[in-house]
Protein backbone atom coordinates (compact mmCIF):
# COMPACT_ATOMS: atom_id res chain seq x y z
CA UNK A 1 0.00 0.00 0.00
CA UNK A 2 0.94 3.50 -0.48
CA UNK A 3 1.01 6.12 2.97
CA UNK A 4 2.01 9.22 3.41
CA UNK A 5 4.27 10.13 6.48
CA UNK A 6 4.25 13.87 7.49
CA UNK A 7 7.79 15.31 9.59
CA UNK A 8 7.60 18.62 10.50
CA UNK A 9 9.70 19.78 7.69
CA UNK A 10 9.16 16.70 4.43
CA UNK A 11 6.49 14.73 3.47
CA UNK A 12 7.33 11.33 2.29
CA UNK A 13 5.66 8.96 -0.09
CA UNK A 14 6.11 5.25 0.98
CA UNK A 15 5.44 1.95 -0.95
CA UNK A 16 5.05 -0.78 1.61
CA UNK A 17 3.65 -4.37 1.11
CA UNK A 18 0.71 -5.17 2.84
CA UNK A 19 0.29 -6.09 5.39
CA UNK A 20 2.98 -3.96 6.86
CA UNK A 21 3.88 -3.97 10.81
CA UNK A 22 4.49 -0.96 13.09
CA UNK A 23 7.80 -2.17 13.81
CA UNK A 24 8.92 -2.59 10.52
CA UNK A 25 7.47 0.94 9.66
CA UNK A 26 9.66 2.00 12.48
CA UNK A 27 12.72 0.30 11.21
CA UNK A 28 12.16 1.42 7.76
CA UNK A 29 11.91 5.47 8.63
CA UNK A 30 14.33 5.55 11.36
CA UNK A 31 16.99 2.85 11.08
CA UNK A 32 19.80 5.35 11.19
CA UNK A 33 18.59 7.77 13.49
CA UNK A 34 18.33 7.87 17.45
CA UNK A 35 15.63 9.55 17.44
CA UNK A 36 12.12 8.74 19.51
CA UNK A 37 9.08 9.22 17.85
CA UNK A 38 5.32 7.93 18.18
CA UNK A 39 3.31 7.69 15.05
CA UNK A 40 -0.41 8.81 15.16
CA UNK A 41 -3.28 9.19 12.42
CA UNK A 42 -4.89 12.23 14.00
CA UNK A 43 -2.02 14.34 15.63
CA UNK A 44 -3.18 13.03 19.18
CA UNK A 45 -4.02 9.17 19.78
CA UNK A 46 -0.49 8.06 18.99
CA UNK A 47 -0.28 4.08 18.46
CA UNK A 48 1.31 1.44 20.93
CA UNK A 49 0.40 -1.76 19.87
CA UNK A 50 3.83 -3.05 18.10
CA UNK A 51 1.94 -6.30 16.97
CA UNK A 52 -0.78 -4.53 14.79
CA UNK A 53 -0.75 -4.38 11.08
CA UNK A 54 -1.37 -0.93 9.05
CA UNK A 55 -4.75 -2.36 7.37
CA UNK A 56 -5.74 -3.33 11.08
CA UNK A 57 -6.14 0.45 11.74
CA UNK A 58 -7.91 1.26 8.57
CA UNK A 59 -4.89 2.93 6.89
CA UNK A 60 -5.10 2.62 3.21
CA UNK A 61 -3.13 3.79 0.09
CA UNK A 62 -2.99 8.10 0.00
CA UNK A 63 -3.48 8.22 3.97
CA UNK A 64 -1.24 10.30 5.64
CA UNK A 65 0.88 9.22 8.72
CA UNK A 66 1.98 11.66 11.10
CA UNK A 67 5.30 11.20 13.59
CA UNK A 68 5.27 13.40 16.99
CA UNK A 69 8.54 14.06 17.68
CA UNK A 70 9.63 13.74 21.42
CA UNK A 71 11.43 16.64 23.36
CA UNK A 72 14.52 16.12 24.95
CA UNK A 73 12.54 15.56 28.46
CA UNK A 74 10.77 13.03 26.98
CA UNK A 75 7.71 14.86 26.03
CA UNK A 76 5.89 14.62 22.83
CA UNK A 77 6.20 17.68 20.46
CA UNK A 78 2.65 18.78 20.51
CA UNK A 79 1.16 21.16 18.12
CA UNK A 80 0.01 24.84 20.02
CA UNK A 81 -3.10 24.77 21.86
CA UNK A 82 -5.97 26.89 20.66
CA UNK A 83 -6.29 30.25 21.70
CA UNK A 84 -10.24 29.51 22.07
CA UNK A 85 -11.48 26.11 24.86
CA UNK A 86 -11.76 23.14 22.27
CA UNK A 87 -14.93 22.22 21.68
CA UNK A 88 -16.94 19.36 23.67
CA UNK A 89 -17.55 16.38 21.82
CA UNK A 90 -20.55 14.24 22.63
CA UNK A 91 -20.59 15.43 26.24
CA UNK A 92 -16.35 14.87 26.36
CA UNK A 93 -13.34 16.99 26.12
CA UNK A 94 -11.04 16.34 23.61
CA UNK A 95 -7.89 14.47 24.56
CA UNK A 96 -4.89 17.20 24.50
CA UNK A 97 -2.10 14.39 25.81
CA UNK A 98 -0.59 11.93 23.43
CA UNK A 99 0.72 8.90 25.20
CA UNK A 100 3.69 6.88 24.05
CA UNK A 101 4.22 3.08 25.97
CA UNK A 102 5.99 4.66 28.79
CA UNK A 103 2.75 7.20 29.86
CA UNK A 104 -0.06 4.73 28.88
CA UNK A 105 -1.75 4.12 32.41
CA UNK A 106 -3.45 0.66 33.37
CA UNK A 107 -6.80 0.18 32.05
CA UNK A 108 -8.42 0.24 35.82
CA UNK A 109 -6.76 3.91 36.24
CA UNK A 110 -8.39 4.75 32.52
CA UNK A 111 -11.69 4.22 33.40
CA UNK A 112 -11.45 5.92 36.81
CA UNK A 113 -10.06 8.96 34.87
CA UNK A 114 -12.87 8.36 31.99
CA UNK A 115 -15.75 8.60 34.48
CA UNK A 116 -14.41 11.66 36.04
CA UNK A 117 -13.78 13.37 33.28
CA UNK A 118 -17.23 12.73 32.08
CA UNK A 119 -18.62 13.72 35.72
CA UNK A 120 -16.94 17.03 35.23
CA UNK A 121 -18.11 17.63 31.73
CA UNK A 122 -21.28 16.79 32.64
CA UNK A 123 -21.26 19.23 35.61
CA UNK A 124 -20.55 22.18 33.20
CA UNK A 125 -22.34 21.09 30.31
CA UNK A 126 -25.31 21.84 32.42
CA UNK A 127 -23.98 25.00 33.71
CA UNK A 128 -23.50 25.95 30.59
CA UNK A 129 -27.15 24.87 29.40
CA UNK A 130 -28.44 27.18 32.42
CA UNK A 131 -26.67 30.20 31.82
CA UNK A 132 -27.64 29.97 27.72
CA UNK A 133 -31.21 29.15 28.56
CA UNK A 134 -31.20 32.06 30.83
CA UNK A 135 -29.59 34.67 28.69
CA UNK A 136 -32.20 33.58 25.91
CA UNK A 137 -35.27 33.88 28.06
CA UNK A 138 -34.71 37.17 29.64
CA UNK A 139 -31.85 39.16 27.46
CA UNK A 140 -30.14 41.53 29.37
CA UNK A 141 -31.84 45.09 29.23
CA UNK A 142 -34.70 44.31 27.16
CA UNK A 143 -37.17 43.22 29.85
CA UNK A 144 -37.62 45.34 32.64
CA UNK A 145 -37.30 44.10 36.23
CA UNK A 146 -41.03 45.66 37.64
CA UNK A 147 -42.52 43.71 34.18
CA UNK A 148 -44.95 41.23 34.97
CA UNK A 149 -44.64 38.26 32.51
CA UNK A 150 -47.99 36.39 33.99
CA UNK A 151 -50.40 35.48 30.92
CA UNK A 152 -52.94 38.65 30.73
CA UNK A 153 -51.45 40.61 32.89
CA UNK A 154 -48.37 42.90 32.97
CA UNK A 155 -47.27 45.80 29.80
CA UNK A 156 -48.66 43.75 27.70
CA UNK A 157 -52.21 42.43 28.58
CA UNK A 158 -54.75 40.48 26.22
CA UNK A 159 -57.04 42.77 24.91
CA UNK A 160 -59.66 42.50 22.54
CA UNK A 161 -58.25 44.17 19.35
CA UNK A 162 -61.97 44.87 17.22
CA UNK A 163 -65.42 45.72 19.23
CA UNK A 164 -67.06 42.20 18.05
CA UNK A 165 -64.11 40.69 20.02
CA UNK A 166 -64.45 42.96 23.44
CA UNK A 167 -66.58 40.96 26.45
CA UNK A 168 -68.03 43.15 29.18
CA UNK A 169 -65.38 45.09 30.99
CA UNK A 170 -63.19 45.04 28.48
CA UNK A 171 -62.49 47.90 25.14
CA UNK A 172 -60.16 47.99 22.34
CA UNK A 173 -57.21 50.18 22.69
CA UNK A 174 -58.79 52.20 19.80
CA UNK A 175 -61.95 52.34 21.37
CA UNK A 176 -60.25 54.36 24.49
CA UNK A 177 -58.21 56.51 22.95
CA UNK A 178 -61.07 57.98 20.88
CA UNK A 179 -63.06 58.57 23.92
CA UNK A 180 -60.44 60.28 25.62
CA UNK A 181 -59.98 62.35 22.79
CA UNK A 182 -63.71 63.07 22.46
CA UNK A 183 -64.08 64.26 26.08
CA UNK A 184 -67.70 63.39 26.03
CA UNK A 185 -70.35 64.63 28.68
CA UNK A 186 -72.66 62.42 28.01
CA UNK A 187 -73.90 58.93 26.91
CA UNK A 188 -74.76 59.93 23.22
CA UNK A 189 -71.73 61.52 23.20
CA UNK A 190 -70.04 57.89 23.96
CA UNK A 191 -72.79 56.23 21.89
CA UNK A 192 -71.30 58.14 18.55
CA UNK A 193 -67.46 57.37 19.68
CA UNK A 194 -68.35 53.86 19.21
CA UNK A 195 -70.34 54.38 15.70
CA UNK A 196 -67.47 56.29 14.55
CA UNK A 197 -65.24 53.63 15.55
CA UNK A 198 -67.58 50.78 14.14
CA UNK A 199 -67.49 52.71 10.16
CA UNK A 200 -63.58 52.43 10.47
CA UNK A 201 -63.58 48.88 11.92
CA UNK A 202 -65.35 48.07 8.78
CA UNK A 203 -62.89 50.34 6.20
CA UNK A 204 -64.69 53.72 6.11
CA UNK A 205 -62.09 56.32 6.00
CA UNK A 206 -63.19 59.42 8.29
CA UNK A 207 -62.91 62.90 6.26
CA UNK A 208 -61.39 65.77 7.22
CA UNK A 209 -57.78 66.73 7.13
CA UNK A 210 -57.11 66.42 11.14
CA UNK A 211 -58.96 63.38 11.39
CA UNK A 212 -56.97 60.76 12.61
CA UNK A 213 -57.24 57.36 13.46
CA UNK A 214 -56.81 58.07 17.40
CA UNK A 215 -59.13 60.91 17.75
CA UNK A 216 -62.25 62.45 16.33
CA UNK A 217 -62.79 64.45 13.64
CA UNK A 218 -63.37 68.11 13.93
CA UNK A 219 -66.64 69.70 13.86
CA UNK A 220 -67.87 66.14 14.91
CA UNK A 221 -70.50 67.24 17.56
CA UNK A 222 -72.48 70.92 17.73
CA UNK A 223 -75.85 72.03 18.63
CA UNK A 224 -77.45 68.58 19.26
CA UNK A 225 -76.70 66.72 15.91
CA UNK A 226 -73.92 64.62 15.01
CA UNK A 227 -72.22 64.60 11.45
CA UNK A 228 -69.51 62.74 10.09
CA UNK A 229 -68.16 62.20 6.73
CA UNK A 230 -66.15 58.59 5.14
CA UNK A 231 -64.97 57.37 2.06
CA UNK A 232 -64.38 53.59 1.59
CA UNK A 233 -61.08 52.09 -0.47
CA UNK A 234 -63.94 49.93 -2.74
CA UNK A 235 -65.80 52.59 -3.99
CA UNK A 236 -63.71 55.67 -4.39
CA UNK A 237 -66.22 57.72 -6.02
CA UNK A 238 -68.17 57.89 -3.48
CA UNK A 239 -69.20 58.96 -0.03
CA UNK A 240 -70.83 58.09 2.55
CA UNK A 241 -72.19 60.72 6.01
CA UNK A 242 -73.80 59.58 9.01
CA UNK A 243 -75.77 62.57 10.71
CA UNK A 244 -77.29 61.14 14.48
CA UNK A 245 -80.10 63.12 16.58
CA UNK A 246 -81.02 62.66 19.53
CA UNK A 247 -84.88 62.07 19.86
CA UNK A 248 -85.51 61.62 23.39
CA UNK A 249 -83.97 58.14 24.69
CA UNK A 250 -83.41 57.39 21.39
CA UNK A 251 -80.54 58.08 18.63
CA UNK A 252 -81.61 58.23 15.36
CA UNK A 253 -78.83 57.76 13.27
CA UNK A 254 -79.73 58.23 9.44
CA UNK A 255 -76.62 56.93 6.78
CA UNK A 256 -76.89 58.61 3.26
CA UNK A 257 -74.82 57.55 -0.08
CA UNK A 258 -73.50 60.00 -2.36
CA UNK A 259 -72.50 59.59 -5.74
CA UNK A 260 -70.52 62.48 -7.50
CA UNK A 261 -72.26 64.44 -4.66
CA UNK A 262 -75.93 63.20 -5.80
CA UNK A 263 -77.82 60.86 -3.35
CA UNK A 264 -78.16 57.56 -4.29
CA UNK A 265 -79.78 56.22 -1.26
CA UNK A 266 -80.26 56.50 2.43
CA UNK A 267 -80.26 53.84 5.41
CA UNK A 268 -81.65 54.26 8.82
CA UNK A 269 -81.09 52.83 12.25
CA UNK A 270 -82.49 53.70 15.60
CA UNK A 271 -80.31 52.69 18.63
CA UNK A 272 -80.87 53.18 22.25
CA UNK A 273 -77.47 54.34 24.15
CA UNK A 274 -78.61 52.95 27.73
CA UNK A 275 -78.16 49.75 25.79
CA UNK A 276 -74.59 49.79 25.18
CA UNK A 277 -73.23 52.88 27.67
CA UNK A 278 -73.48 53.51 31.25
CA UNK A 279 -72.20 57.00 31.87
CA UNK A 280 -72.21 56.74 36.02
CA UNK A 281 -68.47 56.87 36.04
CA UNK A 282 -67.13 58.10 32.88
CA UNK A 283 -63.45 58.81 34.10
CA UNK A 284 -63.47 54.58 33.96
CA UNK A 285 -63.82 53.80 30.23
CA UNK A 286 -63.61 49.76 30.61
CA UNK A 287 -66.97 51.08 32.33
CA UNK A 288 -68.69 53.43 30.28
CA UNK A 289 -69.23 50.52 27.26
CA UNK A 290 -71.15 47.38 27.55
CA UNK A 291 -72.89 44.72 25.41
CA UNK A 292 -70.17 45.94 22.29
CA UNK A 293 -70.83 42.76 20.41
CA UNK A 294 -73.96 43.05 20.10
CA UNK A 295 -73.85 46.53 18.92
CA UNK A 296 -71.13 45.40 16.50
CA UNK A 297 -73.08 43.09 14.43
CA UNK A 298 -76.38 45.18 15.25
CA UNK A 299 -74.68 47.81 13.33
CA UNK A 300 -73.27 46.27 11.13
CA UNK A 301 -75.18 44.15 9.40
CA UNK A 302 -78.28 46.62 9.12
CA UNK A 303 -76.44 49.88 8.42
CA UNK A 304 -72.83 49.41 7.06
CA UNK A 305 -72.83 46.50 5.08
CA UNK A 306 -75.80 47.29 3.19
CA UNK A 307 -74.63 51.06 2.68
CA UNK A 308 -71.41 49.83 1.16
CA UNK A 309 -72.92 47.23 -0.98
CA UNK A 310 -75.58 49.98 -2.30
CA UNK A 311 -72.74 51.74 -2.86
CA UNK A 312 -71.29 49.36 -5.25
CA UNK A 313 -74.27 48.29 -7.10
CA UNK A 314 -74.72 52.27 -7.75
CA UNK A 315 -70.97 52.46 -9.34
CA UNK A 316 -72.17 49.13 -11.36
CA UNK A 317 -69.19 47.51 -9.20
CA UNK A 318 -69.11 43.70 -8.65
CA UNK A 319 -70.34 42.74 -4.92
CA UNK A 320 -67.36 41.74 -2.52
CA UNK A 321 -68.94 39.92 0.07
CA UNK A 322 -72.74 38.57 1.48
CA UNK A 323 -74.11 35.83 0.32
CA UNK A 324 -74.52 36.70 -3.22
CA UNK A 325 -70.75 36.61 -4.19
CA UNK A 326 -70.17 32.76 -2.03
CA UNK A 327 -69.74 29.93 -4.57
CA UNK A 328 -72.97 28.02 -5.31
CA UNK A 329 -72.06 25.17 -3.39
CA UNK A 330 -71.85 27.32 -0.34
CA UNK A 331 -75.33 29.12 -1.60
CA UNK A 332 -77.25 25.21 -0.92
CA UNK A 333 -75.63 24.47 1.95
CA UNK A 334 -76.77 27.34 3.73
CA UNK A 335 -80.45 27.19 1.51
CA UNK A 336 -80.94 23.25 2.94
CA UNK A 337 -81.04 25.08 6.82
CA UNK A 338 -84.17 26.61 5.82
CA UNK A 339 -87.42 25.94 5.85
CA UNK A 340 -89.62 26.29 2.47
CA UNK A 341 -91.11 29.48 3.07
CA UNK A 342 -88.02 31.16 4.25
CA UNK A 343 -86.35 30.00 0.83
CA UNK A 344 -89.33 30.82 -0.92
CA UNK A 345 -88.78 34.51 0.61
CA UNK A 346 -85.27 34.66 -0.07
CA UNK A 347 -85.86 33.62 -3.50
CA UNK A 348 -87.47 36.96 -3.86
CA UNK A 349 -84.72 39.27 -2.68
CA UNK A 350 -82.64 39.67 -6.11
CA UNK A 351 -82.05 37.56 -9.33
CA UNK A 352 -79.01 35.70 -8.77
CA UNK A 353 -80.42 34.67 -5.37
CA UNK A 354 -83.68 32.99 -7.04
CA UNK A 355 -81.62 31.18 -9.45
CA UNK A 356 -79.27 30.02 -6.89
CA UNK A 357 -82.65 28.77 -5.02
CA UNK A 358 -84.08 27.12 -8.17
CA UNK A 359 -81.77 23.78 -7.77
CA UNK A 360 -83.28 20.74 -8.58
CA UNK A 361 -81.31 18.89 -5.94
CA UNK A 362 -81.94 21.67 -3.34
CA UNK A 363 -85.69 20.99 -4.07
CA UNK A 364 -85.28 17.10 -4.31
CA UNK A 365 -83.81 17.57 -0.95
CA UNK A 366 -86.97 19.76 0.47
CA UNK A 367 -89.33 17.50 -0.62
CA UNK A 368 -87.58 14.40 0.71
CA UNK A 369 -87.55 16.08 4.31
CA UNK A 370 -90.75 17.78 4.55
CA UNK A 371 -93.00 16.31 2.13
CA UNK A 372 -92.45 12.49 1.87
CA UNK A 373 -93.73 11.93 5.43
CA UNK A 374 -97.03 13.61 4.65
CA UNK A 375 -97.30 12.24 0.91
CA UNK A 376 -96.85 8.29 2.46
CA UNK A 377 -99.72 9.10 4.66
CA UNK A 378 -101.81 10.41 2.42
CA UNK A 379 -101.32 7.58 0.44
CA UNK A 380 -102.13 5.15 2.87
CA UNK A 381 -105.47 6.90 3.74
Amino acid sequence: CFAGCSLPNRKVKLTLGNPTMLPFLFFFLFCSSDTEFSITLNRKDALTEDQKTLASYGIVSGDLICLLLEEADGQPNLPPPPSTPPRLENGHEPSTLIPNKSQANSPNEEGQNEQSENQKAQVEVQKTDERAGSSLEFPSGLVPEDVDLEEGTGSYPSEPMLCSEAADGEIPHSLEMLYLSAECTSATDALIVLVHLLMMETGYVPQGTEAKAVSMPEKWRGNGVYKLQYTHPLCEEGSAGLTCVPLGDLVAINATLKINKEIKGVKRIQLLPASFVCFQEPEKVAGVYKDLQKLSRLFKDQLVYSLLAAARQALNLPDVFGLVVLPLELKLRIFRLLDVRSLISLSAVCRDLYTASNDQLLWRFMYLRDFRGLVTQTGKK
